[in-house]
């Protein structure tokens, strides 16, 4: 019983003496300490005043709409692969691909938004390219669906096809605003 009682006041006693420790001397935990504050560091850290509005960079909106505009030609170019291999043994593995969508983690809106801050992002472009791209997403997924009929490539997967490159078309219009600043 007494060896019981004494590991645990041993405890105790070593937790309370850590806990003091770390909390008034740095030096003895496993932080690094602190450097002193710069000027930089302390303007930082004051709340942040109101910023007026101002437009992107023109370097920035063309690197947003590049990033955007090479997405779309993705799309083209797998759409045109899907059309390629329609009614053959290879329609399959495109198929898989497809039909899962081609960008669901939506790596080229977040790549083009970087470039912004909240102060100059083109919020409603960037939601306009979005939704067209996504449009022609949904409608190369709708080829790939009927692109599985025996009688594929037909009017159907045609029509699908059209469909998305005409999203994919509005899709660049808007990155093209993007990049002119409108």
């Amino acid at each position: 019983m007494k060896r019981h009682l004494a590991a645990s006041a041993a405890a105790l006693l070593l937790t309370a003496c850590l806990s003091a420790c770390s909390s008034s001397s740095p030096a003895i935990t496993n932080d690094k300490p602190k450097a002193p504050a710069s000027h930089a560091v302390a303007a930082s850290s004051q709340p942040a005043k109101p910023a007026a509005k101002k437009l992107p960079t023109t370097q920035a909106r063309k690197k947003a709409a590049a990033v955007l505009e090479a997405e779309d030609q993705d799309f083209r170019n797998f759409l045109a692969k899907g059309e390629d291999v329609t009614g053959t043994p290879d329609f399959t593995a495109w198929y898989q691909k497809a039909i899962v969508g081609l960008d669901m983690k939506q790596t080229a809106f977040d790549k083009a938004d970087a470039y912004f801050t909240a102060d100059n992002e083109p919020t409603k472009l960037l939601e306009q390219w979005r939704s067209n791209n996504e449009e022609a997403n949904a409608k190369i997924t709708q080829y790939a669906m009927d692109g599985t009929s025996p009688d594929a490539p037909d009017a159907t997967t045609r029509k699908d096809a059209a469909d998305a490159r005409a999203a994919l078309a509005k899709a660049d219009k808007d990155a093209e605003k993007i990049a002119n600043g409108s």
